[in-house]
């Protein structure tokens, strides 16, 4: 059996359909590989996930707010062949604003869907909460909250193979972490789903 650890950046990628190889984790068509992989995550990463949607939510609702402005103002000035165009283009990037935040929302959901029913969490501890103030290994406490509970979880796991997937190699993929994680067990780190794809079907 194979332990892989993801976390919250691996529900925001799919949400914004950033990288097409995550889609194939979560709809995977060979049941019998999958079988063989126990997927984990922190717990905590689903509330970040969605407070990382609101974040985008808030955005989008800013840009929608000011593309409103733009057309509004171009529409006192319909003589200018210039600003009809540039009116159409707003129009049209409003319509495609409210469409792909709509998209990313639903895929949100959909990714946590998943989840729930494939995945499982690691509950934030009272100790695990206690380690992790006392000895700061990623400046970003979050992050910081995150790494220490899938220490907790790679150190007590039986599973002889771990690895990490993590789009944020700037915290997870330093020497020092990756040292700190193969000290834990888990042994390989990847940064793109296609790579650990790639890697997975190399062991069978």
């Amino acid at each position: 059996m194979i332990t892989l650890y993801i976390e919250t950046n691996f529900f925001i990628e799919f949400a914004k359909n950033q990288e097409q190889e995550a889609e194939e984790l979560v709809y995977s068509t060979s049941p019998e590989k999958m079988s063989l992989i126990e997927i984990v995550t922190p717990a905590i990463c689903c509330m970040e996930s969605l407070s990382v949607l609101e974040d985008e939510r808030t955005r989008r609702n800013r840009f929608q707010v000011n593309l409103e402005r733009e057309i509004s103002e171009l529409r006192g000035n319909t003589n200018s062949e210039y600003s009809v165009e540039i009116m159409k283009s707003l129009q049209n990037a409003k319509y495609n604003n409210e469409k792909m935040a709509n998209n990313i929302n639903i895929r949100l959901f959909e990714v946590l869907e998943w989840a729930k029913n494939y995945v499982e969490f690691i509950q934030l501890k009272p100790d695990i909460l206690s380690t992790s103030l006392e000895n700061v290994l990623i400046t970003d406490p979050t992050d910081n909250l995150i790494l220490h509970c899938i220490l907790d979880h790679a150190k007590t796991s039986l599973n002889n193979q771990k690895v990490l997937l993590s789009g944020n190699s700037k915290d997870f993929g330093t020497k020092e972490i990756k040292g700190i994680l193969q000290e834990a067990g888990i042994q390989r780190y990847f940064v793109k789903t296609g790579d650990f794809l790639g890697w997975l079907n190399s062991q069978f």
